[in-house]
């Protein structure tokens, strides 16, 4: 089974044959006394695991096509609490709209935040700061040509499904 030692009683495995000699998915049991191994309360506990990566290897083996997007579309850039939030609302529904999108997480500056934005393979990346706000736009910038050009942010959505579809 799972071979750690903080397992009581029940363990279980999920595992797949089509994935060789690590065959394991998934897995997991009852593990009472490990909250008191790191120095909490006794706690009866249950838990499990399953292995992203071994989990899409097990359904390529069974035929299942995965509809992954290879690389970011768009990353979004805020720069402050205001473009935090407004950017993040932005991430979401382009995400719903299937467009690959990531987000600047953390207190990046700007020009750390465009090395992620760089790094992620992204076509293009939103920046917004709070004069864009206050002039009711964001900053789009094609990663590929340099180019920036401002946009509004009620039609930021609509522009890159159009640049992307």
């Amino acid at each position: 089974m799972r071979g750690l030692d903080y397992y009581t009683r029940t363990t279980f495995e999920f595992v797949h044959d089509g994935l060789g000699s690590q065959s394991a998915v998934g897995g997991g049991g009852r593990y009472d006394g490990l909250s008191e191994m790191i120095g909490g309360p006794a706690l009866p506990s249950v838990g499990w695991a399953l292995g992203v990566d071994r989990t899409v290897l097990a359904l390529e083996a069974e035929g299942v096509e995965l509809d992954i997007p290879s690389t970011t579309a768009v990353f979004a850039v805020p720069l402050g609490e205001e473009a935090r939030r407004v950017l993040f609302g932005k991430v979401t529904e382009l995400r719903k709209n299937g467009i690959a999108t990531d987000f600047s997480y953390g207190g990046k500056g700007l020009k750390g935040a465009m090395k992620n934005a760089n790094r992620s393979g992204a076509r293009y990346a939103i920046v917004a700061g709070e004069r864009d706000l206050a002039d009711g736009v964001v900053q789009l910038k094609d990663m590929e040509s340099g180019e920036q050009t401002a946009v509004g942010v009620n039609e930021i959505v609509a522009e890159l499904e159009a640049r992307l579809g």
